[in-house]
């Protein structure tokens, strides 16, 4: 599809080429993201590429004791939740089948952030996520159609972020764009207030790409710590 629109639309070789890489890192992007945040696209994407597996009928879901697992510095603080899903198989018989529900924290350093604001907004996150899905029987099974493998979906939110270890990944990586490009912008001030004023395309362009960036990096950053100060 993004060779169709590269080759139609857009003119010269070189051009085109250029445009092509602008397409496919932007479609590989956007497609990443919603892969990894998104338990409806994923179920969505499975279902339309695996037409011939058959969706199973979840009848309960029953859950565990709750745990919560902590690293130093809270880098990899989780809580997980074991629950017990009971469905019946394309012979109509009751099945049960033992999966985990875990949710990952708000990715923060101490004195900073406090690790019992941490935890108590992540217990918040998990009890909401986790009673929504018991109570709607929000799971996706999945089984093929001749051998005995199952596919499970959990929940069919169109983001949920924190089911993921990829938002601790994203706020690390927002962190330190936060941290550098700020330090530059300090540093360069004078230089990209010159590539603003430039006549100079490409200057310019990456003058707006850097304050883009960073302006990106400070709303994620005022998002996160508004939502840690809720608790």
């Amino acid at each position: 599809m993004i060779v169709i629109i590269d080759r139609a639309f857009f003119g010269t070789r070189k051009r085109s080429d250029h445009q092509f890489l602008n397409l496919f890192f932007a479609f590989t992007s956007i497609v990443a993201l919603f892969y990894t945040f998104s338990p409806f696209f994923r179920s969505l994407e499975f279902k339309i590429s695996h037409p011939k597996w058959q969706k199973l009928e979840v009848l309960s879901i029953q859950r565990g004791a709750t745990s919560n697992v902590s690293t130093p510095f809270n880098f990899l603080e989780k809580t997980y939740t074991p629950v017990t899903i009971n469905y019946l198989d394309v012979d109509g018989k009751l099945q049960s089948r033992r999966e985990e529900i875990k949710h990952y924290a708000i990715l923060g350093f101490e004195p900073l952030f406090k690790k019992q604001i941490i935890e108590k907004e992540l217990d918040y996150i998990h009890s909401r996520s986790l009673n929504k899905l018991i109570d709607k029987k929000a799971v996706n099974l999945y089984q093929h159609p001749f051998k005995n493998s199952i596919k499970m979906f959990k929940g069919n939110d169109a983001f949920a972020l924190r089911h993921s270890i990829g938002f601790q990944i994203a706020l690390l990586i927002t962190y330190l764009l936060f941290i550098g490009l700020t330090i530059y912008c300090v540093l360069r001030y004078k230089q990209l207030k010159t590539a603003i004023k430039s006549t100079n395309i490409k200057e310019q362009k990456k003058a707006y790409i850097i304050l883009f960036i960073v302006m990106c990096t400070y709303l994620v950053l005022a998002i996160t710590v508004l939502h840690y100060l809720k608790f």
